[in-house]
């Protein structure tokens, strides 16, 4: 995987990021030891799984809304394009979303 920010302290690198495919955060990928002890209570994110996309071909977040298994694959420019209110070939998988509980 080719890390798309990094975390510095000090000027030396601590951890790495990805950029989510379905929803476009940032995540921690790998991590020091130490960064991960310091900064557990600041990481809200860093409880989820990391989710492989098939479709896609990339890791994702993890998050509920992101997750392949449970929403589908849902690009990041499809859900801009939904909200923006044009017509996408996930719209219906956008649109049941909301019947399983989950948000874009």
């Amino acid at each position: 995987m080719t890390e798309h920010s990094a975390i510095l302290i000090d000027g030396i690198q601590r951890g790495s990021l990805l950029c989510c495919p379905h929803c476009g955060g940032h995540f921690l990928y790998a991590a020091h030891a130490s960064l991960i002890a310091a900064k557990q209570s600041e990481i809200s994110d860093i409880s989820y799984p990391r989710i492989y996309c098939r479709k896609c071909d990339r890791l994702t977040c993890g998050r509920p809304g992101c997750d392949p298994s449970t929403a589908g694959c849902i690009p990041r420019e499809a859900r801009m394009e939904f909200l923006e209110g044009k017509k996408t070939s996930c719209d219906e998988l956008i649109l049941s979303l909301g019947d399983k509980g989950l948000t874009l």
